[in-house]
């Protein structure tokens, strides 16, 4: 048994080699999102998981410290991604041992719904305190609104606390934050017609064992009806 396969039963978050295509797509375009921003900088990761965006970052950020709540997350991602530029530590996103002001960005995508609500702007405030002047936060969360299908029943992740409908998180951004925008993660036009056959019934396996991050986009408009929310938070 390899360390990997060991430590799994004990650490959390999404495993790229076992994620259907789609959903790991729609998770990477977060990354893909805030790349542009990163680039050459120093950043903070909150709640890397397995640590797959992490290391992606890694190749073109100038360094990327990593911070997750679980040991055993630190002990899988440490022996399954190794860079110079990349640093796995234990912290909880509303206890992180940093200086003020030392990184040039902070990511935290899909955390936030899972930190207990008494401790939101806790959190919130300790990603700003961390941040440099000049420097941007991205935080992103799924859309609560979105997520419910019309007439079923609705079932939250069990392992999430507080999920967001667009009020709420704008609220709570703006509550730390004054100086933000908010983005929404929509199905692509290729994506939305092979969605179409699916309703239909016809399934193209083809497509969808080969969706990339290309079949999703990122719009600042229309955002009740986006899949994720990402908040770009400027400090």
């Amino acid at each position: 048994m390899t360390i990997h396969e060991s430590l799994r039963p004990g650490g959390s978050g999404i495993l790229p080699e076992e994620t259907p295509p789609k959903f790991l797509a729609g998770h990477l375009s977060a990354y893909h999102f805030a790349l542009p921003y990163l680039k050459a900088k120093d950043v903070l990761e909150i709640g890397f998981g397995d640590g797959y965006g992490a290391d992606f970052l890694a190749g073109h950020a100038n360094s990327v410290m990593a911070v997750d709540a679980l040991e055993k997350n630190v002990k899988l991602a440490s022996a399954k991604y190794k860079r110079n530029t990349l640093d796995f530590r234990q912290a909880s996103c509303g206890d992180l041992h940093f200086s003020d002001e030392v990184f040039d960005a902070v990511v935290a995508f899909h955390v936030i719904e899972h930190i207990p609500e008494a401790d939101l702007v806790k959190s919130l405030e300790a990603i700003n305190r961390v941040l440099k002047k000049g420097g941007t936060a991205f935080i992103s969360t799924l859309n609560l609104d979105k997520n419910k299908k019309p007439n079923r029943p609705y079932e939250k992740n069990p392992f999430h606390i507080k999920e967001f409908t667009y009020a709420e998180f704008d609220s709570l951004i703006k509550g730390v934050f004054p100086e933000y925008e908010i983005h929404g993660l929509f199905y692509g036009p290729r994506l939305r017609f092979y969605e179409r056959l699916k309703k239909l019934g016809i399934f193209v396996s083809g497509f969808y064992n080969n969706i990339t991050v290309a079949e999703f986009v990122w719009k600042e408009q229309g955002l009740r009806h986006c899949v994720d929310f990402m908040a770009m938070c400027h400090k």
